[in-house]
């Protein structure tokens, strides 16, 4: 009987010299902690270069590729607030997006994916950046943690999103296009501001901000208030980059329906 492989170390998979994530109280590690904060409060998101180690990266995209007949695909029109479409208005305003979805249960078992999820260290030092006094990673057995593949011409929409922050990694841009486009506060929660959310849909608003696509980056994004895209994917190389999930409340999942809409199946 052939043994599992062994799962990497984290120090294998992240790179603790460049953001000591598992040395909280270190002055480092509490500069960092201060950095992100600051880049949320300034923009809204914060980018770590180089967060995930080369190897790491190159083994996650083998990973996506090889798994790319498993994933489940969506490709659809929805609005800015991902809510019923209406007559008039903003919510009138339809929006595309496409691309395929790897669940959590099928990473591999020592999937550097897995390992940075997995990891305490990782999930304490996002408690700390975003704030909430407890954060729990996601117990949803298909959403906890994905890989999500964009063929040529997929995209994302311009929308807000439902929950307060997003944790994402990149591993491989497209050859062209797959830019992440934002505007910062363009509503808040007092406001819906629909007459700039309608400029920024017609490309007349100044001030959009793109953010790199550098392989092994970690993202954090507060997209509630800020309307934000993934321009079309052009070219042969995919665009390649993992989803985290996290909550305030342990053991939160989505719904059955949820499950099935972003992965085709359900599992509880």
């Amino acid at each position: 009987m052939t043994a599992a492989p062994a799962r990497p170390a984290l120090a294998q998979v992240l790179d603790l010299d460049r953001y000591p994530i598992d040395r909280p109280e270190s002055p480092r590690g509490r500069a960092l902690v201060e950095f992100c904060r600051a880049a949320l409060a300034f923009e809204g998101a914060c980018q770590l270069p180089g967060f995930l180690r080369p190897d790491a990266v190159r083994r996650l995209v083998d990973e996506a590729l090889g798994k790319r007949g498993s994933a489940h695909r969506t490709d659809g029109t929805h609005n800015v607030y991902f809510e019923p479409v209406t007559d008039d208005g903003v919510a009138s305003l339809l929006q595309h997006s496409a691309k395929s979805a790897i669940a959590w249960d099928l990473v591999d078992d020592d999937s550097p994916l897995r390992v940075a999820y997995t990891s305490d260290a990782l999930t304490g030092f996002l408690a700390r950046v975003l704030g909430p006094e407890q954060l729990h990673r996601f117990a949803d057995p298909l959403g906890a943690a994905s890989l999500m593949v964009f063929d040529a011409g997929d995209e994302l929409g311009w929308h807000f999103d439902r929950a307060p922050f997003a944790v994402t990694i990149m591993l491989q841009p497209g050859t062209a296009g797959g830019a992440y486009e934002y505007h910062h506060l363009l509503r808040t929660a007092d406001d819906e501001n629909p007459d700039g959310v309608r400029a920024a849909l017609a490309d007349e608003r100044p001030g959009r901000i793109t953010l790199p696509n550098e392989p092994g980056t970690l993202s954090l994004f507060q997209g509630r208030y800020s309307l934000h895209r993934v321009t079309p994917v052009a070219g042969d190389r995919l665009r390649i980059n993992a989803v985290l999930a996290y909550s305030a409340p342990p053991d939160d999942r989505m719904n059955t329906l949820t499950q099935e809409l972003f992965y085709g199946r359900s599992a509880q």
